[in-house]
């Protein structure tokens, strides 16, 4: 893994030969249906995981869309939206932009998916409307962020931001390089379990071990080269233009 946050590296160096939790951050990686945690950080993105079936999933997004494609694998996807997927062996929904995947034509000049979708306040929404939990997951290696927000039937049950900027601002300019250097976030609110900020020492681990006792793989791009159709229950795709 190659990231342009050395910390993220550090961090994410996952144990999977010593705990057999199946967390992807390793080279050795279990089969799809087995994984859980996130799948890179070497990325930007955002996405949205959703602990109900596809069709039921789809069918409250494509209220807010134009249009609901099904079953799209290896289909070129036009205008701009999100796909949602669901792994064979995998009980959880995935939600990405669509532009993360090798699909995508970008043929709509000026518009963005967060015109039209806010991740947060959709994360609250299908945990209400679907009466279930979801997952909003975030990180990007360029600014050295992670975080996730967990929603049950829409009351919000554990948040962590960590920002490197931050953290810097916080910290003596000495340990910024520090080999064994904290990684702690600066926001960490929880329903599920009594624990500061202060108390979690890696960030980027425990967003990946959080994952993984949910049973859930927080997949950042979608290519033919790394994932294929068999993995995969059914991959849609709802435009939103």
């Amino acid at each position: 893994m190659s990231s342009d946050n050395p910390h993220a590296e550090i961090h994410l160096t996952k144990r999977v030969s010593e705990n057999d939790t199946g967390s992807t951050i390793d080279s050795e990686k279990p089969p799809r249906e087995k994984r859980c945690g996130l799948e890179d950080v070497d990325t930007i993105v955002d996405g949205l995981l959703v602990l109900a079936p596809l069709d039921q999933v789809a069918e409250v997004v494509a209220e807010s869309g134009v249009r609901w494609e099904r079953d799209i694998y290896g289909q070129e996807l036009r205008g701009r939206g999100l796909i949602l997927f669901q792994f064979q062996g995998h009980v959880w929904t995935g939600i990405l932009n669509g532009g993360l995947t090798d699909q995508y034509r970008d043929i709509l000049d000026g518009f963005y998916i967060s015109d039209v979708w806010n991740w947060e306040s959709q994360g609250i929404s299908l945990s209400q409307k679907l009466n279930t939990r979801t997952i909003h997951y975030w990180f990007s290696d360029t600014s050295g962020c992670i975080g996730y927000a967990c929603w049950e039937n829409g009351t919000l049950m554990e948040k962590l931001e960590y920002d490197e900027d931050t953290w810097q601002d916080t910290h003596d300019e000495a340990l910024w390089e520090a080999p064994d250097r904290t990684c702690e976030p600066h926001l960490f609110e929880s329903k599920l379990r009594q624990l500061t900020a202060a108390e979690i020492e890696d960030s980027y681990g425990f967003v990946d071990e959080f994952l993984c006792e949910q049973q859930a793989y927080a997949a950042t791009r979608f290519s033919a080269f790394n994932i294929k159709r068999d993995d995969l229950i059914r991959l849609d795709y709802i435009a939103f233009a």
